[in-house]
């Protein structure tokens, strides 16, 4: 049977399953920002810097997250998908668990290694079973829901982190012989680390693994990068715009997950309790209409055959955060900081939905998994642990006053928004002869 003929898994069940990838990411992104509403306390109680508590929402996060992926990118190629994103779906629940037991710099690092490890998995695993159960037309949308869980997890993230500080004490009431020498921060990350185990039990029971298609030759038994590295080699224009363009987006996402609830705290005098409803009232609708908009965008410019669609909206994002971000940055009431984020809330998924469409688009089946770890490889390396430190540094030695996280923070939208906007726009001509060349395979792209 050719590959066009081979039936499509049925579309009610592919939509369950990119449901249940949909709130495992957002969980685990929830429990990877709800530390950002917890900086202050987190300081006070463990006596930490700005720098330090850069690093340990960035590096420490960042370092076995960018380590594991070329490991996991092999397993997704040539093992069972779904057993690899529920593993790691459990493994990053049970580090954020690990934090409410933290009492030093070290300890609180300690358990954002191990849910950095835990979510390595998501990005490789959840993109490769997407492209299978879906035909290529109906790909960016599926990519843009996915992409949805970033946005809504951030939303729920603020949400939950708000309730969660609110019923600390309650819940220690709850069972003081227990929780009774837990501070607030600590129990906050108790409450929010265990959904996410009854996601990987549930995606463990109910995701089935797919058929493989697109794939050109068959994987060898054989351990080996060659093919790996002669992919890379082979598009490496458009392998690198992609990923640079990724890497700006992230690298100001993340500064921004890390440090803007602190923005309104020093900034502008609010509490965390307050912070988080405000930002999730504004982030999750928006965050919705990013990823719907995400796809459609894309499929749109599909349509008018634009073999640079993904570029495109890739350096929308950054020319967003050049312009929302830095005014957001430096709004003189929270009021505008708002206004500023929703602005650039509507345009939070696009980078994520187009940077997947485009790497499993010019990728053939057989290294997708591991094409998308080297995206994730950089994205951790880079994206993740350069922009929440860079923005303590900033802070710590730039601009070492008490509303300083402001120009730090808006130094980061501008900088690395100018460069990605820049960089994709270099890159096209090297992306559209990447998809000519996908286009040979036969799958449909």
């Amino acid at each position: 049977m050719n590959e066009i003929a081979k039936p499509w898994p049925k579309p009610l069940y592919s939509w369950y399953v990119v449901s249940l990838l949909v709130i495992s990411y957002a969980s685990g992104v929830v429990d990877r920002i709800v530390i950002g509403l917890l900086v202050q306390p987190i300081k006070t109680d463990l006596g930490l810097s700005d720098t330090e508590m850069g690093v340990i929402q960035g590096l420490a996060f960042a370092l076995f997250f960018s380590l594991f992926t070329l490991p996991i990118g092999y397993l997704v190629d040539r093992w069972k998908r779904t057993s690899v994103i529920w593993s790691g779906a459990l493994i990053s629940s049970c580090g954020t668990l690990a934090g409410g037991f933290a009492t030093s710099f070290w300890t609180l690092f300690s358990s954002r290694v191990v849910m950095g490890a835990g979510e390595a998995t998501t990005t490789p695993g959840s993109s490769s079973l997407i492209a299978d159960y879906f035909p290529p037309t109906m790909r960016p949308r599926a990519y843009g829901i996915f992409a949805m869980g970033g946005s809504i997890g951030i939303g729920v993230a603020y949400l939950l982190g708000g309730i969660a500080i609110g019923l600390a004490d309650d819940v220690r009431a709850w069972s003081p012989s227990l929780l009774g020498d837990f501070a607030n921060w600590q129990i906050v990350f108790l409450i929010v680390g265990i959904p996410g185990l009854l996601i990987g039990v549930l995606m463990a029971v109910s995701i089935r693994e797919p058929e493989r298609r697109g794939i050109l030759t068959e994987p060898s038994a054989k351990l080996s990068l060659l093919p790996l590295w002669r992919e890379l080699s082979t598009n490496r224009t458009a392998l690198v715009v992609v990923m640079i363009g990724s890497i700006m987006n992230v690298m100001i996402v993340n500064a921004q997950l890390a440090w803007f609830p602190t923005l309104f705290v020093r900034v502008h005098g609010m509490e965390a309790k307050d912070i988080a409803m405000s930002l999730a009232i504004v982030g999750v609708p928006c965050g919705i209409l990013s990823a719907i908009t995400a796809g459609w965008v894309l499929s749109w410019l599909a349509k008018k055959r634009r073999q640079d669609g993904p570029i495109l909206v890739m350096g929308l994002q950054c020319l967003a955060w050049v312009i929302f971000g830095t005014a957001k940055c430096l709004a003189p009431t929270p009021e505008w900081a708002l206004i500023g984020h929703a602005g650039t809330s509507l345009f939070a998924t696009w980078a994520l939905t187009a940077a997947l469409t485009a790497l499993n688009q010019v990728t053939p089946n057989q290294l997708r998994g591991q094409v998308v770890s080297v995206y994730t490889l950089l994205i951790g390396l880079v994206g993740i642990a350069v922009g929440s430190g860079a923005v303590g540094l900033l802070s710590d030695y730039v601009f070492n006053y008490p509303t300083g996280i402001a120009p730090s923070l808006a130094v980061m939208c501008f900088v690395g928004g100018m460069i990605g906007v820049v960089l994709v726009t270099m890159g096209r001509n090297g992306y559209r002869i990447a998809v000519q060349r996908a286009a040979s395979w036969g799958e449909g792209v």
